[in-house]
């Protein structure tokens, strides 16, 4: 089963992490259904929406940029969950977000890519207080 988005789109490539102290800020995700686990963090285009985020949260956040050793790390120490990097969400509490696979951000890195498919929608589900990866 593909987890993908209906309708994929593109976004800006993420090049920056948004830090609390010197823990990069991601949002809980839920395991999807397969039981397969799912990892994110939040990355960012460019300082505005960075900036729109910082507004929206209470959190003293600090940028930081998000590079490619850090990706691949994270790829390489667990092959067998989904990573995904939610793309320039206005805050920490929003109703929906587009993501796109952490390869696929690297690699967009690597080629210098200006935009990444955003083929992932994920949704708030206040229930389980987490983010479910929306699945076809």
């Amino acid at each position: 089963m593909n987890s993908t988005l209906t309708s994929p789109v593109s976004a800006s490539t993420p090049n920056y992490v948004l830090l609390n102290g010197k823990t990069r800020i991601s949002p809980a995700v839920l395991p999807l259904r397969s039981g397969r686990f799912c990892s994110s963090l939040y990355g960012f285009s460019d300082k505005l929406p960075y900036d729109l985020f910082r507004t929206n949260s209470e959190m003293a956040l600090t940028p930081f940029p998000l590079v490619k050793v850090y990706l691949r790390t994270l790829l390489e120490t667990d092959s067998e969950s989904l990573h995904l990097v939610i793309l320039d969400a206005s805050g920490p509490n929003r109703k929906t977000v587009r993501a796109a696979t952490m390869e696929a951000v690297l690699e967009a890195q690597i080629s210098q890519a200006t935009s990444v498919l955003a083929d992932y929608s994920l949704t708030f589900d206040t229930e389980a207080n987490g983010y479910r990866v929306d699945e076809e």
